[in-house]
């Protein structure tokens, strides 16, 4: 009630009312003067700036007497730097900064429209044109030109979509379509230092920028200034600054070649131009919320020290780590080792069980049978007779030919068999073997036939060793074959090698056996026609020997008749 009171015995209380009216009014005002001033420069604010302490020496004047109207090109879509006002107007940066410039010189810059800043460069290279404004510096425009110290730079961004990440430098876009405007400079630099990126033709900033909205590019690069006018006064709100080139867009005058005065004469105008006249010039045109600019130098040296401090605990780590895995894989060999080891053990300990059965086998048929003869000659006090004496002499054979395959097999295992490499006559040994071996094959009635290539050549063998081959094979024939059948022995040149083959007309070596049988101890599921003890050794010893003299031994099917081939192959002598 009091407040009611006052207010009606106050007239400026009743006017309380109108005056918040006024106010409201007034800040309208003001909202529509800011929003107004991204779209057209504060020319108030641009005509009041002055050079500080610039004057022009008589030189100067009287060149500038001569040229008082200076035809001016520029690009008519590259706001907030220039763009086209109407007929002969240009509105922009350039646009305030050549009026500061004209007041100071006292001449006329007169601004000529071109449809693209591709026209207006061709024009300026016809003569058409005096005066560039907004243009980069290159090597081949230097040809064309006289280029003025930059008079503004500002950092090359890359624009994306608000949904694309974190960009640190162009090769990030590999694989990605970038927007390029035609003739500009950043986009042929770009096509020159990176030409396996994808480019797409663009008409103007806006376009390009445009086509990264709407998803037909995926990446725009321009100056700061551009991106920033162009996505707000368009309204491109899924736009944002991904990532900032290492360089710097450093915007230049062109002047024709004939006029080294002119680019003289604007270098000292704009060394001139101190830091408040260029914020009164740029104000108007670029609102940048700095706020939302990352900052870049300050990113990379907080990144550097994380990446220190990290790059050390990492290494620490990674060099703790990979100390533990050479340990752990130390371990695993050391352990994988400790296994094979003990798997040989047992696989040597398993042979030599299977050896003293074999032995304990094979040596007790003979033991008993001269334990016979000895037991029956002491009973009797006479002498044995001729036929127990050779059946003693035969079993003592037999036990001194398995004593001797053990021992062969031992030897080759360990190493300790040595071989004597010499150039021999393979048919000597050959026909050797088949002499010793005559008796036993008669006792069987057994016919041996040997053929011989006469043009065989030399091999170069251990001889020891290779009748102990050719004896095994003809003694293993001998044993598997019937009585009155007939082994075959035939040696012959083949393909480098001499070859030896042995063909008996026993019941043959199946096809799932014809390797197997070469294992020691092994035993084919044919038995010995005659009783012959076989301690499955021989074999194995004939596979080493021949593998020792680079050799080949295997057994395969006859062609015509029954029984098997075993065929021992070694090199000529060269």
């Amino acid at each position: 009630m009091g407040r009611v009171a006052l207010a009606e015995g106050n007239p400026t209380a009743q006017a309380a009312p109108a005056v918040r009216i006024l106010v409201r009014f007034i800040r309208c005002l003001a909202l529509i003067a800011t929003w107004s001033s991204v779209a057209w420069p504060l020319h108030s604010t641009a005509a009041e700036a002055r050079l500080k302490d610039f004057s022009l020496t008589p030189v100067e004047r009287a060149w500038l007497q001569v040229h008082p109207k200076i035809r001016v090109g520029f690009d008519p879509a590259w706001p907030p730097f220039s763009a086209a006002g109407g007929p002969n107007a240009c509105s922009g940066i350039d646009a305030d900064l050549l009026a500061l410039l004209g007041r100071e010189f006292g001449v006329t810059f007169e601004f000529v429209v071109r449809p693209s800043w591709t026209e207006a460069y061709a024009a300026a290279q016809r003569g058409e044109l005096d005066l560039l404004v907004g243009t980069a510096r290159t090597t081949e425009r230097a040809r064309d030109f006289l280029f003025t110290e930059p008079y503004f730079s500002f950092p090359v961004v890359i624009v994306t979509r608000t949904e694309e990440p974190i960009l640190w430098s162009v090769l990030d876009l590999a694989g990605r379509k970038i927007a390029g405007v035609k003739d500009y400079a950043t986009t042929t630099e770009l096509i020159r230092t990176y030409p396996t990126l994808t480019f797409v033709p663009a008409e103007s900033v806006a376009d390009g920028l445009t086509k990264v909205s709407d998803g037909d590019a995926d990446a725009f690069i321009t100056n700061l200034p551009n991106a920033s006018f162009v996505a707000k006064t368009r309204g491109l709100t899924n736009l944002k600054i991904a990532g900032v080139m290492p360089d710097r867009f450093d915007i230049c005058y062109a002047v024709r070649r004939d006029w080294p005065e002119l680019p003289a004469l604007l270098n000292r105008a704009l060394a001139h131009l101190d830091e408040s006249n260029r914020q009164a010039l740029v104000h108007p045109w670029i609102r940048v919320d700095y706020a939302q600019v990352i900052r870049w130098d300050l990113v990379w040296k907080v990144a550097l020290a994380t990446l220190l401090v990290g790059g050390a605990v990492l290494g620490a780590v990674i060099y703790h780590n990979r100390r533990l895995a050479r340990e752990l894989k130390e371990r695993i060999r050391l352990q994988r080792e400790i296994e094979d080891a003990h798997n040989q053990l047992v696989r040597l300990n398993e042979e030599k069980s299977e050896l003293l059965q074999v032995a304990a086998h094979d040596l007790r048929g003979p033991l008993t049978s001269m334990q016979l003869v000895v037991d029956a000659s002491t009973r009797l006090q006479a002498v044995p007779g001729p036929e127990a004496l050779r059946m003693v002499e035969q079993q003592v054979k037999q036990m001194s030919a398995i004593l001797n395959d053990v021992l062969d097999v031992e030897a080759l295992e360990s190493g300790r068999r040595d071989f004597t490499m010499e150039r021999i006559e393979a048919a000597e040994l050959a026909r050797s073997s088949v002499a010793r071996l005559s008796p036993i094959a008669a006792n069987k009635q057994i016919r041996l036939e040997f053929t011989c290539d006469e043009t065989l050549p030399p091999v170069k063998a251990d001889r020891t060793a290779l009748n102990q081959i050719g004896d095994n094979l003809l003694s293993n024939a001998i044993k598997f074959s019937p009585r009155g059948s007939t082994v075959r022995v035939v040696l012959r040149p083949w393909n480098g090698f001499v070859r030896l083959e042995v063909h008996d007309q026993g019941p043959g070596v199946p096809v799932s056996e014809t390797e197997r049988i070469f294992a020691k101890y092994v035993r084919g599921s044919a038995r010995p026609t005659g009783g012959e003890k076989s301690t499955g050794l021989g074999l194995s010893i004939v596979r080493q020997l021949a593998s020792a003299m680079n050799g080949r031994v295997w057994c395969e099917p006859p062609s015509a008749v029954a029984g098997s081939v075993f065929v021992f192959v070694i090199p000529e002598s060269r």
